[in-house]
């Protein structure tokens, strides 16, 4: 069987540091690896962040041990665009750099996939004949403790988060998503996500793609007095859908490698093949749509 190439773009910004943990999970099956950053050093906020030139391209040398890796680097921030169009608009530049063909896999360097090596086996022994996206579920890391990290925890799989992260044909109209048709998975993907000191989150909240999408500032007052004698009282976390994130979990680890290694050996959730193959039948999603129409009317 042919095999289609395997093209991970990354969109790198102040954080690129974290390529140290998640580049190494996804290099030995990539076959090119994109890492896009702006080329004045701005968010999609248009605001300046402090970069670490030489750092960057030391930990890129010592990582790209067979010369996988290209740098793309354009003007990705433009006024008049909204933080999310700017997003998008990278994204797309970033699938116009790799060029047409194969499977376009985009990661943000805080995502750390556990089996991309099972993924890309799951990709290449699939037979799409239309545009669709491949979807996994994110594992949402909210805070890093002294003894742990504090995760997302959903008891209803309705609420577990998928993420639209490859494509056959690379489209992006919302962050990663499209109108494609959506194919769940169980390859789960850590999200670094808020587990993060206090100025990098408020880096974060103030040059990210949701910038406009919620109270940032009041969530991350919220976020700043969590700890682990409180946490279990924090319910309905997420800021733009509250039911989405229902609880949280503590994982003891004392670093992302440590707890990778945990998440491996006790995963927090399983999600069942029954579900993911109803989730990913066209027919049942088609359905779905309907009733939720006839429900409106009523």
């Amino acid at each position: 069987m042919k095999k289609e190439q395997i093209k991970v773009g990354f969109c790198i910004a102040y954080d690129w540091y974290f390529l140290e943990d998640s580049l190494p999970l996804i290099y030995q099956e990539a076959d090119i690896i994109c890492l896009s950053i702006d080329i004045n050093r701005v968010s999609w906020s248009g605001n300046k962040f402090e970069f670490d030139e030489s750092g960057f391209l030391i930990l890129v040398k010592r990582l790209d041990t067979a010369n996988k890796i290209q740098i793309y680097q354009d003007n990705f921030y433009v006024p008049e665009l909204s933080p999310m169009q700017n997003e998008v608009r990278q994204r797309n530049k970033i699938a116009e750099f790799m060029k047409p063909g194969g499977w376009h896999i985009q990661l943000d360097s805080d995502e750390y996939f556990l089996h991309f090596d099972k993924f890309v086996s799951f990709l290449q022994h699939s037979k799409f004949k239309r545009p669709v996206n491949i979807c996994c579920p994110w594992i949402n890391l909210f805070k890093k403790l002294d003894n742990g990290f504090l995760i997302i925890s959903n008891k209803a799989i309705k609420n577990q988060n998928f993420m639209a992260i490859a494509t056959n044909v690379p489209h992006y109209e919302f962050s990663r998503r499209n109108g494609y048709f959506n194919i769940k998975t169980d390859f789960a993907i850590l999200h670094q996500s808020w587990a993060r000191s206090n100025n990098e989150i408020r880096d974060k909240i103030n040059n990210w793609g949701h910038k406009e999408d919620f109270d940032s500032m009041d969530f991350y007052s919220k976020w700043e007095q969590l700890n682990e004698n409180n946490y279990t009282s924090y319910k309905n976390l997420n800021p733009i859908s509250p039911e989405a994130w229902e609880s949280l979990s503590l994982l003891k680890s004392r670093n992302i490698q440590e707890l990778i290694t945990e998440v491996n050996k006790n995963p927090p959730f399983i999600i069942s093949k029954f579900y993911l193959r109803l989730e990913s039948n066209i027919w049942y999603s088609r359905f779905k749509v309907l009733m939720k129409k006839l429900r409106i009317r009523w």
